[in-house]
């Protein structure tokens, strides 16, 4: 029987491909080794602390069943966060609920927030305060105890803040001018954190956002307490005097933007230290669009009734001035803390307009603050211009109370000079004495303050604000205070502020 060759297979063909196959197999294979190798040494060795600490690792939620949590407390030892025993199961416990914003919660379900998370390490004994305790914990993780804090919170004057609150949206913040320390940090609508588990649906889904601390994260038009960093400026500078007086009663035009005189019709004449404390937009307006020129602020064209238009120029100059003083004040950036705080922002774009550095430099425009920002810049003014950085721990113990570690705030900065924090010192203490801010005043204390109606749109009600300090003739307390949509600063901010200030001056700060 014959057979034809073309039927034959070709064995030297098939000689020459399977050798080159089975080295493509191999690299495939190879490869895999190698990725699977890369993957587990990524997992076990660069990310495994992460994965560990994280609250949704079954271990780290089944080990805080049953890890004895540290206390935090104030800086008086009252306890605002404990754990105790149910069963064979630790609970946290939170004595003052209106805190929460501060302490936050430690939640096996909802893992942790606050300084429970930015201390977590510590409360939760992984990392201790001593070797001693860090061995223990180590070796004994069913025994593992952590370590206490104490905050710089006064929880007499905390609870002042969260009275004078009440049931309105909005945020306090009272430090130490001198320390930095934060001595009250109250953030409205707040939540329960005992009852976290059991109404989080309910608080997540709430219009009102009680999950917000308002005094860190909550971004805000100043309105006229901006006017301390655009003052401030102008000082700095040299080109206005506190005490030079003008006359005043017409509006100014910026680029067809009409600023209405309407502050202060009881006076004609007065001083810029005046225009301060009586709140003038068209002057601090002015001041704004003057920064850069290097020139003497010519207050005198607004002494006739009619408006005085204002001559286009480059504004350029006065514009990266009025960054660089308000970027000085700490605006636009997040400030240093214990905890996570919003930067708020100076402008929306990386341009302003002529009419948007006269309306911003008088506290409206784009600009955005923290209550927390502005409780530095008030606690600059009767610091030498020397702006404290703020904390909120203050020391660490161990299981046997043993103090560890005790922070104190890290050096500031010289944020204007001496000189001119003196002559700011003077103008805020005129607008409690005489102007808008005499609700804040204190019976036999020297108080400095400013107040802020900010306008929050056409239809909206202003955000009411003050900031100020107490005493004025030394470093004491800085308080800044904003509720929303509550309208005029002096007749709502003002008397919260007072409160708060008068509270810590007979508490002894």
């Amino acid at each position: 029987m014959g057979c034809c060759c073309a039927c034959l297979p070709n064995r030297r063909a098939v000689g020459e491909t399977v050798p080159e196959r089975v080295r493509g197999v191999s690299l495939l294979i190879s490869l895999g080794f190698l990725i699977v190798a890369f993957a587990l040494g990524y997992w076990q060795l660069v990310a495994a602390a992460d994965l560990l600490q994280r609250s949704t690792n079954p271990r780290i939620v089944e080990e805080d069943r049953r890890i004895i949590r540290g206390e935090i407390l104030d800086r008086n030892g009252e306890v605002l966060a404990s754990s105790e025993h149910v069963g064979e199961i630790v609970q946290r416990n939170y004595p003052y609920p209106p805190l929460a914003h501060v302490v936050g919660y430690a939640s096996t379900r909802h893992g942790k927030a606050g300084l429970e998370a930015a201390f977590d390490p510590i409360l939760r004994g992984s990392q201790g305060t001593d070797w001693e305790s860090t061995l223990r914990n180590a070796l004994l993780p069913t025994e593992r105890q952590g370590s206490d804090i104490v905050l710089t919170i006064d929880l007499r004057l905390q609870r002042i803040a969260d009275e004078v609150l009440g049931d309105r949206s909005g945020a306090i913040v009272a430090l130490d001018v001198g320390t930095g320390e934060v001595l009250a940090l109250a953030s409205h609508p707040s939540f329960d954190p005992n009852t976290l588990d059991e109404r989080w649906e309910q608080l997540a889904a709430d219009p009102s956002r009680p999950f917000v601390n308002r005094a860190l994260d909550g971004q805000y038009v100043p309105g006229s307490v901006f006017k301390i960093i655009t003052a401030g400026a102008a000082l700095d500078l040299g080109i206005a005097q506190p005490d030079e007086r003008h006359r005043h009663e017409g509006d100014l035009i910026v680029e067809g933007f009409r600023i209405r005189n309407t502050n202060h019709p009881q006076l004609t004449e007065l001083t810029f230290a005046e225009e301060f404390a009586w709140s003038c937009n068209p002057a601090f307006a002015l001041t704004g669009l003057s920064l850069g020129f290097g020139e003497h602020i010519d207050f005198n064209k607004f002494g006739p009734p009619q408006a005085y238009v204002w001559e286009p120029r480059d504004v350029t100059a006065s514009v990266d001035r009025f960054r660089e003083y308000a970027d000085r004040f700490g605006i636009g950036k997040p400030v240093p803390f214990d905890l996570a705080t919003a930067a708020g922002r100076i402008s929306s774009g990386d341009t302003m307009t002529a009419v948007g550095l006269a309306s911003t430099a008088f506290g409206q425009g784009d600009l955005q603050v923290t209550p927390l920002q502005m409780a530095l810049v008030a606690a600059t003014v009767p610091n030498g211009g020397h702006m404290p950085v703020p904390y909120l721990v203050s020391e660490s113990r161990g299981p046997d109370g043993h103090v560890s570690v005790r922070r104190t705030g890290p050096p500031g900065r010289q944020v204007i000079r001496s000189t001119t924090a003196s002559q700011l010192n003077q103008m805020m203490k005129l607008s409690v004495e005489t102007a808008y801010a005499r609700p804040a005043q204190i019976p036999g204390i020297a108080v400095g303050g400013k107040t802020g109606t900010a306008e929050v749109g056409q239809s909206g009600t202003p955000h009411a604000w003050f900031v100020g300090y107490a005493p004025a003739d030394r470093s004491g307390v800085a308080v800044a205070v904003i509720m929303e949509n509550r309208g005029s600063g002096t007749e709502f901010a003002a008397p919260a502020g007072q409160r708060v200030l008068e509270a810590a001056m007979r508490l002894g700060y």
